[in-house]
């Protein structure tokens, strides 16, 4: 019986990408995996190749800030799941809910839809990780060309300090969701400056 687990990472981030991951497994792991939440960044990679080591398949999607902003993104990510879905033959999906488990069932034949399903199914505590792991290299990617934001989070203080900096906006304006209440608010404190 083949299985997939998704979860994603990066979903109320205000810098940088969604990651929707996947992991497909016709067994058990051999070994526990937990929410990539509960780990560290050095744990996760510990756990990402034990996981493409043991799945049928390991993958993910990156939707990008300038998407998120054109769209809901709870319909944005629906879309791409079942866009992904079309090219896969599994036995079960289990997905992290972020949306009404009762949609999240139309995606495919047999559904489990659970919030907080990263901490309840390995597989898809084990798509959590791959999803954590893709988004933290496309950070890096991105400081290491524009500086450091910290997390991207909101409730980072190191992002909301490099978003203040109008210079810091205009560089990274791209990697921004620019819909967010926290950027809106930002740019209205700062309503002289155009960005």
């Amino acid at each position: 019986m083949k299985i997939l687990g998704i979860d994603e990472a990066g979903r109320g981030a205000l810098i940088g990408p969604l990651v929707i991951g996947f992991v497909i497994l016709d067994k058990p792991l051999s070994f526990k995996v937990y929410d990539s939440k509960q780990l560290t960044p050095k744990q996760r990679l510990v756990l990402m190749d034990k996981i493409e080591k043991e799945a049928i398949k390991v993958d993910h999607i990156k939707i990008e800030p300038w998407e998120i902003d054109k769209a809901n993104i709870n319909n944005l990510e629906y879309d791409k799941i079942k866009k992904y879905l079309e090219g896969i033959e599994v036995d079960a999906v289990y997905i992290d809910a972020f949306m009404d488990p009762a949609k999240l069932k139309k995606l495919h034949r047999y559904v489990i839809a659970d919030y907080k399903a990263d901490m309840k199914y390995p597989v898809v505590s084990a798509a959590s990780i791959v999803a954590k792991v893709n988004r933290d290299r496309y950070i890096e990617e991105l400081k290491s060309q524009y500086g450091d934001f910290g997390s991207g989070y909101p409730s980072d203080p190191n992002t909301i300090k490099f978003i203040s900096d109008k210079d810091n906006v205009k560089k990274i304006l791209k990697y921004i969701r620019k819909k967010w209440s926290t950027y809106k608010n930002l740019r209205f404190l700062n309503s002289n400056d155009i960005y």
